[in-house]
C-alpha cells in the first residue's frame, strides 16, 4: 500500500486525518478532537514540521502533488491545533466563537489567492 505522504514521512501516516484542505475543516477537526488527540498530534508535528517544511520548500506551491499537499495540510493543521495546546488547554474553549460561526473568507487555493469576498486582489 502506498503512503498518502511523500517518502520519508510515513511515520506521520497515522495522523493523515489531520491533512484537511481548508482552514474551516482544520478548525472543525481541532474542535472535535479530544485534548489527548490534539496534544499527541501537536507533539508529533512539532518534531517533524521543520523537516516537512524544508522538504516542501523545494517545490513551488502551485506544483505540489497530492502527497505533498497532504503533508502541507498537516503542517497547516499544526498551526490550528497549536492554539488549543498552547493557549486554550481545551478543544472547545468557552470564550471564543463556536467553529460553526467561523466563516473564513480566504479558503481558496493557492493560499489566499482569491482575496476577500469582495473580489479585490491581495
Amino acid at each position: 500500500m502506498q503512503s498518502s505522504l511523500p517518502d520519508g514521512f510515513a511515520d506521520l501516516e497515522r495522523w493523515i486525518d489531520w491533512a484537511l484542505p481548508t482552514e474551516y475543516q482544520r478548525n472543525r477537526k481541532r474542535w472535535s478532537a479530544s485534548m489527548a488527540e490534539s496534544q499527541a498530534f501537536y507533539d508529533v508535528m512539532q518534531a517533524r514540521c521543520g523537516d516537512a517544511l524544508s522538504y516542501l520548500d523545494q517545490t513551488p506551491l502551485t506544483e505540489l502533488d497530492e502527497r505533498q499537499q497532504a503533508l502541507l495540510n498537516m503542517c497547516l493543521s499544526l498551526t490550528e491545533v497549536a492554539v488549543t495546546v498552547e493557549m486554550y488547554g481545551e478543544p472547545s474553549p468557552k470564550y471564543v466563537f463556536p467553529i460553526d460561526r467561523f466563516v473564513p473568507l480566504h479558503d481558496a487555493w493557492p493560499l489566499g489567492a482569491s482575496g476577500p469576498v469582495t473580489g479585490s486582489a491581495r
